[in-house]
């Protein structure tokens, strides 16, 4: 057993019971603790270990109503890196619920100690949990400096592989050589190691290696037998739908998500991206449900943001025309409530403009003359006053629900003003274009088919600097001419592979994946796009831009 020396560790004690919180800071001092802090306030704890590196946090979960909870106040911490792996985080809740449980426990604590518990229980615990940092003490200091190599030297270590902690230091080192790209050592280990017992990540690690040599059915294969053999392994279900998702098959990562979210229901990031891959499948009705828990959820967290309001919003105006007028009010004053929250929350003029024109939209899906004339009108003398403090994304916003309210002569306005400020950016031209509804006069079909020709040849010839600026050409002069998105596209998927300093080309292409909707499953060109957008998904794989 490790002696431990209590009076030089700090604790901070986060419970919103006040006897509770004596309660353990009596325990703390018993044990020889001479630094303790206690709190309830979640800025304050936030603050705290800004300020502080603790060696224990005992983490209540339940903080109040309508307050940060212990996990979400514990992912915020994660998140920010304000807690080293050296600390100890056992987290103190009454919750015993399925989703309460995995939820807290993505965001790992050290231990899960359930009310009512005694002393006893606490420190076995806290003792156990304090065994197994100072056993990985330097693994740990190096993980957190991110000294790869120093962490497979320290792994390698005999006193490691002895341990009982061998398959822990065996998943680190291993996930080191694969951030190294060193991706044969660390196969080696995930081959010896599948199928032992609480060696899951032997598995997920030959499917991140599949992934990477673009084998999509075989990580597939890996990260559904994790699935199917624990359905508790959450990770498992996002490996699964990524690998889906570059083998084209949206639906199945869908189905996936939707799965993983009847296990643990909780996980914003997770939400999200099910919403994402709904609305990309024209599930309209799913991504605004999952979209409405995501920002219940998403409220008290890390995870608030405006485009969560938003995207709810936009979603809901997209799935209106299947609901009746009753079902689209009922959502509408849930959207109202979230819009409002936005604007009160981060004090942005260029969010009151976009939140009043999605009010207005959403008046008008629910046929509510009076109120959707009166939000529009509003809409629009709040354009007029902040049109000078639109940032890109939010012109485009605001352009779309212009178009969208049959104002179509100030949206073209407001783009014309956007092109003209931004005369060399392709990404924020394309999207210029593919809003666009300027009519094609018979000299633009022979400009772009010009054009075109020149920008197929310079592409054969490996000049794709040049074949982007002649194919973006075309597109200026055909904007909804598939064969010249679908060429743009390919060149700039490859000219992005052949330099990946080409960030831009990347940004780009990810612009036109999103202007391939109305294409017919049965057409060549939308076969084509699948294998274009197969490309895109590599390449994004583990692209951090």
């Amino acid at each position: 057993m490790v002696n431990i020396d209590y009076g030089s560790k700090r604790f901070l004690i986060v419970d919103n019971i006040k006897q509770s919180r004596d309660t353990l800071k009596i325990f703390a001092y018993s044990l020889g603790v001479l630094s303790v802090e206690t709190s309830y306030h979640a800025p304050d704890i936030i603050a705290l270990c800004e300020a502080t590196a603790y060696d224990v946090v005992l983490l209540g979960y339940d903080l109040g109503d309508n307050k940060k909870n212990g996990q979400q106040i514990l992912e915020e911490l994660r998140a920010k890196n304000l807690l080293s792996r050296q600390c100890n985080v056992i987290m103190i809740t009454a919750e015993v619920s399925q989703a309460m449980v995995l939820a807290a426990l993505e965001h790992k604590p050290d231990e899960y100690l359930i009310k009512p518990y005694t002393l006893k229980d606490l420190s076995t615990r806290l003792t156990r949990t304090f065994e197994k940092k100072v056993a990985m003490a330097k693994i740990y200091q190096a993980l957190d400096k991110n000294d790869r190599k120093k962490v497979i030297q320290l792994c390698n270590h005999e006193a490691y592989k002895n341990s009982p902690y061998k398959h822990e230091c065996l998943g680190i080192r291993s996930r080191q050589h694969f951030e190294l790209g060193e991706y044969q050592q660390a196969r080696k280990i995930y081959s010896a190691y599948v199928g032992t017992p609480n060696c899951q990540w032997a598995t997920i690690g030959l499917g991140k290696i599949a992934l990477v040599e673009q084998n999509y059915h075989e990580a597939e294969k890996c990260f559904q037998a994790i699935v199917d053999d624990n359905p508790f392994y959450l990770s498992a279900y996002d490996w699964l739908a990524k690998s889906q998702i570059y083998n084209n098959d949206y639906e199945k990562a869908e189905q996936t998500l939707e799965q993983a979210l009847l296990v643990s229901p909780r996980s914003v990031t997770r939400l999200k991206q099910y919403a994402e891959i709904c609305l990309n499948n024209n599930s309209l009705g799913k991504a605004t449900s999952a979209l409405s828990k995501t920002n219940d959820l998403a409220y008290h967290s890390i995870h608030k943001k405006p485009d969560n309001a938003i995207q709810f919003a936009e979603a809901l105006i997209g799935h209106a025309d299947s609901l009746s007028e009753s079902q689209i009010r009922k959502l509408n004053d849930k959207a109202f409530t979230v819009l409002n929250n936005m604007t009160r929350d981060f004090q942005a003029n260029e969010l009151k403009v976009i939140a009043q024109f999605l009010i207005a939209r959403l008046h008008t899906k629910a046929k509510d003359v009076g109120p959707a004339q009166s939000a529009l009108k509003e809409a629009e003398r709040l354009l007029e006053t902040y049109k000078k403090v639109l940032t890109t994304e939010g012109t485009f916003k605001v352009a779309r629900s212009l178009i969208a309210l049959q104002r179509r002569g100030k949206a073209e306005m407001l783009l014309e003003n956007l092109s003209q400020a931004h005369p060399d950016n392709m990404e924020i031209l394309s999207e210029v274009v593919a809003l666009s509804d300027r009519p094609i006069s018979e000299k633009d079909k022979i400009a772009a088919q010009t054009a075109l020709e020149v920008g197929v040849s310079l592409y054969k010839a490996k000049h794709y600097t040049l074949a982007i600026d002649k194919l973006n050409q075309a597109l200026y002069h055909f904007p909804h001419h598939i064969g010249v998105k679908l060429n743009l596209l390919q060149v700039l998927l490859v000219s992005y592979e052949a330099n990946k300093e080409r960030i831009d080309d990347f940004k780009q292409a990810k612009v036109l994946i999103k202007h391939f909707n109305e294409l017919s499953p049965e057409s060549e060109s939308f076969k084509r796009f699948l294998k274009l957008r197969s490309k895109f998904e590599a390449l994004n794989a583990f692209n951090t831009h």
